[in-house]
């Protein structure tokens, strides 16, 4: 891992993948009494759409713009998902108990959007070149 080898993508990327994690932590559900954690809620499985972008990341390879923009969309529509399933009606009000951590990771899943169109391995990195044998 090389933090100055990396373009804005790459950062974006990190950063975004970092924020996602710490999200985890963060409060996914508050109704005022009582809070629980995205660990507690079972959303840390959304953190597997990130594999593939972030291991690519890492290992200083081309991400498929396809493919990544897969598993940002994925990661964005589970986040969506996620808040709306926790909308409900209290005393005759909608109401939704969605908190911070949430919101952190739908907002992260977006960066992670962005960060996969900006991106662009650096040269020289692991990459397969078609026709150029090592």
């Amino acid at each position: 891992m090389n933090w100055n080898s990396w373009n804005i993508g790459g950062k974006t990327i990190f950063v975004t993948f970092c924020s996602a994690c710490l999200s985890m932590l963060l409060n996914w559900v508050d109704v005022g009494i009582a809070t629980r954690n995205g660990f507690s809620q079972g959303t840390f499985l959304f953190l597997l759409l990130w594999i593939y972008p972030v291991r690519s990341l890492l290992g200083s390879r081309p991400i498929s713009r396809l493919w990544g923009l897969l598993s940002a969309g994925g990661s964005i529509l589970a986040a969506l998902g996620y808040i709306g399933s926790k909308s409900g009606e209290l005393f005759g009000k909608t109401i939704n108990v969605a908190s911070t951590g949430a919101y952190l990771f739908l907002v992260a899943s977006f960066g992670l959007a962005v960060g996969i169109l900006l991106y662009q391995p650096t040269p020289g990195s692991n990459q397969n070149l078609e026709g150029i044998s090592t």
